[in-house]
């Protein structure tokens, strides 16, 4: 009696088993729950052809590898062959910004947050290939007699935190005194060679603000491309690299503090190294001396921010993890702001000295009696940005 109780008793619990070991239908890409790789699905091409009915929109996020997604897609490729399915792909490990839009969007729980695939089709959404194929089998026939529209989202392109999360950290970099003492340097280097020309100082601070724009601004869409191109080559989970940007973060903007209270202290500043100086100096005046001082101040832009990169490019960084899951052509669109940003005060600074408001020497003055508060003002900005970019990953 007692035998045929344990035999009853472990046939339920095979049979509990046995359904989450062999009927999963689902990867999750936190949890690792199945075998990714970086073989990507093949997206289904749009052909309305002889198609029966009208536009079937539907969106899928899917990740490389995952067999579920491969199924899910092949079993939406058949019916491509009947319906005039529009298809878009959300990759659910290089995108997740996009794909929390959908997940806030649909009032996913955050418990299938990261479970792939899950297809998003006029006000409904599924997860699983066998679900999702079992939901179509339902419905499509009632799609394409109605058609569907487009599906959008709240919150597109930036949220209203990551657009305060990447203005700060442009303002960071905005006032960092590494790019305030060279600026003063081209000014005082203009209006010495040109006292009577007060045009040259306004072209040679705009050629030189220019210069600085773009070649920062090329090395964001390297690095956005980079971190792109990381995160397509391997199971890096999103969520963790935001939390290490984070982290990052905070820790620059405890150093900037440091520098608050105990400037030059600990053998280091958060600036261009001091031995640094005389040669990047030296190279702007020989630029400056040789060319001619507008096209110069654009080269010597160029050139000196190359020095300036080991000192401005932490909150960079920063900013090209916020940017690395929009398209390429929005990321540096939002580049641009954050650049324009980083030049504004030096064109306001040249704007003042043009117009007799300030003089160099004012500037300068300026400059160093106040360089332990513009550390101060970066390190707590930094702190804020890390603080809140924690939270968004914790929540």
């Amino acid at each position: 009696m007692k035998s045929s109780r344990y035999f009853v008793v472990s046939l339920i619990m095979l049979l509990m088993v046995l359904p989450s070991a062999f009927g999963s239908s689902t990867c999750n890409i936190n949890s690792n729950s199945c075998s990714l790789n970086s073989i990507a699905i093949n997206s289904i091409a749009v052909n309305s052809t002889g198609k029966t009915g009208k536009p079937v929109y539907m969106v899928m996020a899917f990740a490389n590898g995952c067999t579920h997604c491969e199924a899910l897609n092949n079993y939406i490729r058949n019916l491509s062959k009947t319906y005039d399915i529009r298809m878009t792909y959300i990759n659910a490990v290089t995108n997740q910004t996009a794909l929390t839009q959908y997940y806030n969007t649909y009032k996913v729980p955050t418990a299938d947050w990261g479970t792939v695939p899950i297809l998003f089709v006029n006000n409904a959404y599924c997860i699983g290939d066998t679900q999702c194929e079992s939901f179509l089998s339902a419905n499509m026939t009632s799609f394409a007699k109605n058609g569907t529209q487009p599906l959008t989202v709240s919150g597109a392109g930036l949220g209203s935190i990551t657009i305060a999360e990447l203005t700060g950290l442009a303002l960071v970099d905005s006032v960092n005194p590494c790019a305030f003492a060279v600026l003063i340097f081209l000014l005082s280097t203009l209006f010495m060679r040109n006292p009577n020309k007060r045009h040259r100082i306004l072209l040679g601070g705009i050629a030189f603000s220019l210069g600085i724009f773009i070649f920062y601004i090329t090395v964001g869409i390297l690095l956005v491309l980079g971190i792109k191109s990381v995160l397509a080559i391997s199971n890096l989970n999103n969520v963790y690299i935001y939390g290490a940007f984070g982290v990052f973060t905070i820790i620059l903007g405890a150093l900037n503090l440091k520098d608050y209270f105990a400037y030059g202290k600990f053998g280091f500043a958060m600036e261009v190294p001091k031995r640094w100086r005389p040669k990047m100096l030296g190279t702007m005046d020989k630029i400056l001396f040789e060319f001619a001082s507008i096209p110069a101040s654009f080269i010597a832009g160029i050139v000196v921010t190359a020095f300036l990169l080991p000192c401005i490019t932490g909150p960079y960084f920063v900013a090209g993890s916020l940017l690395k899951n929009l398209p390429t052509g929005t990321a540096i669109a939002w580049l641009a702001y954050y650049n324009f940003l980083f030049i504004l005060p030096m064109l306001i600074i040249t704007a003042l000295v043009y117009m007799s408001f300030t003089t160099v020497e004012k500037a300068h003055e300026i400059r160093e009696k106040n360089i332990e508060k513009l550390h101060l003002i970066a390190g707590l900005m930094l702190l804020i940005v890390g603080i809140v970019i924690l939270l968004q990953v914790i929540r």
